[in-house]
């Protein structure tokens, strides 16, 4: 499947974003000198969502961070899309699954070699969920232990259809050092874990034909089916998996990704309340809500159109 078929989100930003070490500066109290290759301590996978603050650092001045070579060496790794992986350091940890949550230190170069974004230039690393990646890039990830730098060469033509508009138009560089994996779980009704289906980004068409619809006209479909066919009841304890994504033009813009939360139908707002009601544990939908109803589910979501991925868990 080719890379440029692939709607990626502005998680993705995140994903490829990696930074070269500073000529002058420490990071996280490793000599700034230090060898690509020097082994690389195991860093522990934090539970529940992936805090970047923990791997919180010094931010550095934007001239201190050196480019990394412009062109692929001879032994990367190709991927889909002509994409050229390099692993400059394996790490010793987990890796992370198809949607778990990662936090790991960034840069993006152009072809130029001239410093595009990085997390060095902040205080805290970048933290995102691998389902919001192309399946192609999901992959590549979760070749990855904590703990790994790497660096990938992405040509012009693979950045077609899925580039964010941020990003400079041209081939680009990354290179990345994975920092913590927070697996994400969900189970069925008797408590056995499940593979959620990682989703792709939606488009801005809106619902299709054959979506189901709530009493109160939410209109959404099924991604995944649990095992068990029973429903909450009012007081039960709804563990939650979000990705909501905002309608303000024909690219949908990711507000979160891969956040676990938690509730009961009778806190839910209730167009959700009818919704969830209607799920099973296991059950992982798309949701499409009207102008203003997902900021009283997520507050960043703003007073337009909203898409919801959700991923629900409840125990008998």
């Amino acid at each position: 499947m080719s890379l440029s078929g692939k709607l990626a989100t502005l998680s993705l930003c995140l994903v490829f974003c990696a930074c070269s070490k500073p000529k002058t500066k420490a990071h996280r109290g490793q000599a700034a000198s230090a060898s690509a290759e020097a082994p690389a301590a195991a860093l522990p996978a934090n539970s529940g969502r992936a805090n970047p603050v923990l791997y919180g650092h010094v931010q550095v001045a934007r001239e201190s961070l050196v480019p990394p070579p412009l062109s692929a060496p001879a032994d990367a790794v190709g991927g889909p899309g002509d994409v050229k992986m390099q692993v400059l350091r394996a790490g010793t940890g987990d890796s992370p699954g198809q949607v778990d949550t990662v936090v790991l230190d960034f840069s993006m170069w152009t072809q130029t070699g001239t410093l595009a974004m990085s997390s060095y230039l902040q205080a805290e690393p970048a933290s995102f969920s691998l389902s919001s990646l192309p399946v192609e890039l999901r992959g590549m990830l979760t070749q990855l232990k904590v703990g790994s730098k790497a660096r990938y060469w992405l040509p012009r033509a693979s950045l077609a259809s899925w580039k964010p508009s941020d990003w400079p138009d041209g081939d680009l560089i990354f290179e990345l050092e994975l920092l913590s994996v927070s697996h994400i779980t969900v189970t069925n009704t008797h408590g056995d874990a499940i593979n959620p289906m990682p989703s792709q980004a939606p488009d801005a068409a809106g619902p299709p034909k054959d979506a189901e619809t709530t009493p109160s006209g939410l209109h959404y479909i099924y991604l995944v089916r649990g095992e068990n066919g029973r429903h909450p009841a009012a007081k039960d304890r709804l563990e939650l998996i979000l990705t909501a994504y905002a309608i303000d033009g024909i690219v949908p813009r990711t507000i979160e990704s891969g956040v676990k939360t938690a509730t009961t139908l009778e806190r839910a707002p209730v167009p959700l309340r009818e919704l969830l009601a209607r799920l099973s544990s296991g059950d992982r939908v798309r949701v499409w809500l009207p102008k203003g109803l997902g900021q009283l589910i997520v507050s960043g979501a703003g007073k337009g159109e909203t898409i919801f991925d959700l991923a629900l868990s409840f125990n008998d």
